[in-house]
């Protein structure tokens, strides 16, 4: 049996203040900043507005993605 630290093929864990993690399922598009995010939050440090806004390249993405459905 192993120890509760030994997490076996997995790799380490990864570090995080708050404790523990959960897996949560989010668009690619946003992940990296939705990671970076928590991170911020996760050090205590203030996360600035502008962080919080949807990435250009996403909308665009999804602009010209509903305008080849119209076609």
């Amino acid at each position: 049996m192993k120890k509760k630290t030994e997490r076996g093929s997995r790799g380490p864990a990864p570090n995080w203040n708050l404790g523990r993690t959960k897996t949560i399922r989010v668009p690619i598009a946003i992940a990296d900043q939705l990671l970076k995010i928590a991170r911020k939050i996760d050090r205590g440090e203030p996360i600035e507005p502008q962080m919080l806004k949807a990435p250009i390249n996403y909308t665009e993405n999804k602009f010209i993605e509903e305008l080849s459905k119209e076609q």
